[in-house]
């Protein structure tokens, strides 16, 4: 819980995602990966060799204005105030996707990991920035992405913003999806949903790591449901490598 908090604190309003981006990388350095930046300032990462990765994403931005926050856990429940002790958004959306990204880079030996800047929308700004931006070859040799960006507790979200498929609904099996509670449902946009507009032609999804009342200073998390989140991701790249 202690590397959730400290994510938690860090401000990272879109295109200001400077310190969120040398936190993790500070937090990477001893691991043997290799790290790439492309011009907007999205970060990919390789660990291990293989002729296909599995891939997991996240965006490095949030939408909350920067603010001194504090965060209290309260049991179960984590979120954040300012020095005036009222609720701000803690930036769950999507820090609790690089927490997992973290974690599994800490544990799996072969992954790829896609970090997007400006994923959310930002006044007259259209949201995916990021991933509009990128070069498309870095998933090349990517068997699958799974990006981490879903509110609740469990979706696996397989049908995109205005009906785009990203992966077929037996993408992941269905003793996985019962074991960790989830279910194939149809959402929103976010980054692999950008990704599929431009033509990508692998599966991709996104799904739900335990945040609710995202973008509202009553932003929220429930940790035993981000942990399940990471067990199922974790899960599912082992039964697929």
């Amino acid at each position: 819980m202690h590397l959730l908090t400290q994510l938690y604190k860090i401000n990272s309003k879109s295109g200001k995602e400077d310190k969120i981006k040398s936190f993790l990388l500070d937090s990477l350095q001893q691991l043997p990966i290799s790290v790439e930046t492309d011009a907007i300032g999205n970060l990919f990462i390789t660990k291990g060799v293989a002729d296909l990765y599995p891939c997991v994403a996240a965006h490095l931005d949030e939408i909350h204005a920067p603010c001194q926050r504090e965060v209290v856990v309260e049991g179960d429940i984590i979120y954040a105030v300012n020095e005036l002790w009222n609720r701000v958004g803690c930036g769950a959306d999507d820090k609790n996707g690089l927490w997992i990204v973290l974690n599994l880079l800490q544990t799996e030996p072969v992954l790829k990991v896609a970090l997007f800047v400006q994923e959310e929308r930002d006044g007259d700004l259209a949201g995916c920035r990021g991933a509009r931006a990128c070069d498309l070859s870095f998933f090349d040799n990517v068997k699958y992405i799974i990006e981490c960006d879903r509110k609740g507790a469990s979706d696996v979200v397989c049908i995109g913003k205005g009906g785009i498929e990203l992966c077929n609904s037996d993408f992941i099996s269905q003793p996985i999806l019962q074991k960790y509670g989830y279910e194939m449902v149809e959402g929103g946009k976010t980054d692999v949903v950008e990704l599929k507009m431009r033509g990508l032609n692998i599966p991709v999804c996104n799904v739900s790591c335990g945040y609710y009342n995202a973008h509202k200073n009553s932003e929220y998390t429930r940790f035993s449901e981000l942990k399940n989140c990471l067990d199922f991701v974790k899960s599912f790249l082992r039964s697929s490598f």
